[in-house]
């Protein structure tokens, strides 16, 4: 069974796949995280992603579809996160892996901006955190498994924005392309609390299985 949660940059789909995954079993793909994986390789593509990701632009379809069809042999239970973010990526995913169902988390750009630019990393662990609220533990932390805790080139103002534009123009028209074949699709209203979001979601998953 495959389903796809989606929503624009900062909506907070990656903490609510995890809760899937926990209630429901369904293993979280995360498109961004595959492709982070693969730049910080020491590949030609890596340098390829690198410069793509830095600049916030699409990654091209042919990388990305390897990258899924990879995953999608491993796991019988799959909920894809921020893929795909355009309609051929859409057309792919319906005529090779027939999505079971669709959520959309929907919060405004000003929301978006605001939690995007205090988003911070551990290069090491890879664990997000958020500007204001580290800890001198976690940067203990981060230091002892060998990393820094930085602000990512892709939640930098100017990469965050263009984003936006590339989601408003390319990634809101596959949610009325999968409404339209029938797929079931929910929108959630991000702008609630994370628990508050969780339990809209549960909802509506459980309406379908």
């Amino acid at each position: 069974m495959i389903g796809l949660i989606a929503g624009p940059q900062g909506c907070g789909k990656g903490t609510q796949a995890k809760f899937i995954e926990r209630d429901y079993g369904f293993k979280p793909i995360s498109m961004g995280d595959l492709l982070r994986e693969e730049r910080d390789k020491d590949t030609d593509l890596a340098k390829q992603l690198k410069e793509i990701m830095a600049r916030g632009d699409l990654v091209p379809n042919e990388i990305t579809f390897q990258l899924i069809k990879n995953s999608l042999d491993v796991y019988d239970k799959v909920l894809l996160d921020g893929f795909p973010r355009n309609m051929e990526q859409a057309e792919w995913v319906f005529n090779n892996i027939k999505p079971n169902f669709m959520i959309v988390i929907d919060i405004s750009e000003d929301e978006t901006v605001k939690r995007l630019e205090k988003r911070r990393i551990c290069t090491a662990t890879k664990k997000i955190f958020i500007a204001d609220k580290i800890a001198d533990k976690d940067i203990e932390d981060c230091k002892a498994a060998g990393g820094e805790i930085i602000q990512r080139d892709d939640d930098k103002p100017e990469a965050i924005k263009h984003r936006l534009n590339i989601y408003r123009d390319q990634t809101e028209p596959v949610e009325k392309f999968f409404v339209k074949n029938g797929v079931p699709t929910f929108k959630i209203d991000g702008a609630q609390s994370i628990e508050d979001v969780y339990e809209s979601l549960k909802e509506k998953i459980s309406s379908i299985l």
